[in-house]
């Protein structure tokens, strides 16, 4: 599974390098793993998998 299962299962289109707000909180799109996006959360050093549809934001606000 892969940035491609994301879009076409979910409906998102993720891509790596895009920023991205989750849960609030602002990151950039690292990755995918299985029919997770990892994000790396700004200020921290590793990267986490989310829900692609659960608490992200795809276009957030410019700032």
């Amino acid at each position: 599974m892969s940035f491609d299962y994301i879009k076409s299962y979910y409906g998102v289109d993720p891509k790596r390098g895009q920023r991205v707000t989750a849960f609030g909180k602002p990151g950039v799109i690292t990755g995918a793993d299985g029919q997770y996006v990892n994000i790396r959360l700004d200020g921290q050093k590793h990267s986490n998998p989310y829900h692609p549809t659960d608490g992200i934001d795809y276009a957030p606000e410019a700032k």
